[in-house]
C-alpha cells in the first residue's frame, strides 16, 4: 500500500460525511407524554429550508373518533392469528395526543406515535417492547403507516428504556413478519400501512372492548355527539349501565365521574379513560381514592 492511500481514504470519509450531512434534517417536537406513550410532530428540513407535504393540516377530528379508529387496527401474525396492533390500555392516551398533534400541525409536518407496551414472565422478568407509527392527512384519507409493531424495545442491538428510544425518521426496508387487515372504511397502504377513511360513521359507533382486556368489566368508547360544540347536546352523551359487583367505592367514583362529565369538567375522552380505570379497581389512578 503507498504513503497516500490512507490519504485517500481519510478524504474519501471526510467527503462521504459530508454528503450525509446534506441529506434532510429531521425536527422533532413533542407534543404529549404520558402512561408510556409519546406523541411528537416533526418535518424535514434541507438546506435550511422545510420540505413541503401538503398535507391537510391542522385538522380537528374528535379524541373519540380517533380512538374508535385505533381501536380497528389489527394485524395477522405468521401463523395467521389476529392481534389487535395498538392494545386497549394505550389507546385513550394516543387518542389524545394524537388530537392534540393534528390541531398543532401544519402542512408540511407528520404526527409519530408511539405506545410502550410490557409484560411479566413468571413474576420475575419483564419484556419491554414498542410499538410506533406515523400519522397524516392526505386528501380525503387518514394515513397510518407503521415503524413497528410489538417489537423488542432495542437501540443499536442493545435493550433500552423507553425515553431512550427514538422514533425512527423513515419506514424500514425490512420485510414485515406481519399482515395489516383493514376493518370497514380502511384499505391497505403498502406493507406498513392502512388508510382510514376517518369520516366514515362506522368510526361513529361504540367500540367494545370486553374481549380486549380478559378478565376486566366491560369498556365501551361511545361516541360523541354530532355538534359537538352544541351546549345542549353536551350533556346529553349516553348514559352506560354498570355491571353488578361493584363495591360502595366504585359506585361512589362513577357518581362523582358522571357529575364531572354532566359539568363539563372533562373532556368525553377523560371520561372514557377514567370510567376504565374505576371498573379495574384502579380507583386511586382514576383520581378517585380514599384520599380524594
Amino acid at each position: 500500500m503507498s504513503r497516500s492511500t490512507p490519504i485517500r481514504v481519510g478524504l474519501c470519509a471526510l467527503a462521504a460525511l459530508a454528503f450525509a450531512g446534506c441529506g434532510p434534517k429531521l425536527v422533532r417536537e413533542k407534543v404529549f407524554e404520558q402512561n408510556a406513550v409519546r406523541v411528537e410532530l416533526r418535518h424535514f428540513e434541507k438546506g435550511g429550508e422545510v420540505l413541503k407535504r401538503g398535507y391537510q393540516h391542522p385538522a380537528t377530528i374528535s379524541e373519540i373518533r380517533i380512538a374508535h379508529i385505533l381501536s380497528t387496527l389489527e394485524y395477522e401474525d405468521s401463523d395467521q392469528k389476529r392481534h389487535d396492533a395498538i392494545r386497549s390500555e394505550h389507546v385513550y392516551d394516543l387518542a389524545g395526543g394524537i388530537a392534540k398533534a393534528l390541531k398543532q400541525a401544519q402542512p408540511d409536518e407528520e404526527i409519530a406515535a408511539a405506545a410502550f407496551p410490557s409484560d411479566r414472565r413468571l413474576a420475575i422478568f419483564t419484556d419491554n417492547r414498542v410499538t410506533a407509527f406515523r400519522l397524516y392527512l392526505q386528501g380525503d384519507a387518514m394515513r397510518i403507516e407503521f415503524f413497528a409493531i410489538e417489537d423488542e424495545l432495542e437501540k443499536e442491538g442493545a435493550k433500552v428504556g423507553n425515553r431512550e428510544w427514538d422514533i425512527p425518521a423513515e419506514l424500514p426496508t425490512a420485510k414485515v413478519s406481519y399482515t395489516l387487515v383493514p376493518g370497514p372504511g380502511e384499505s391497505r397502504l403498502g406493507a406498513r400501512g392502512i388508510m382510514v377513511d376517518w369520516r366514515d360513521d362506522s368510526f361513529r359507533r361504540p367500540v367494545n372492548l370486553s374481549e380486549r382486556l380478559p378478565g376486566k368489566h366491560r369498556t365501551v368508547l361511545m361516541e360523541i355527539p354530532e355538534e359537538p360544540h352544541n351546549e345542549k347536546a353536551k350533556g346529553e352523551a349516553p348514559k352506560q349501565e354498570l355491571p353488578a359487583g361493584l363495591s360502595d367505592e366504585q359506585l361512589r367514583a362513577m357518581d362523582l365521574l358522571e357529575a364531572a362529565r354532566s359539568g363539563g369538567s372533562i373532556t368525553e375522552l377523560e371520561y372514557q379513560r377514567r370510567r376504565r380505570l374505576i371498573l379495574e379497581g384502579k380507583l386511586d389512578e382514576a383520581g378517585y381514592g380514599n384520599k380524594q
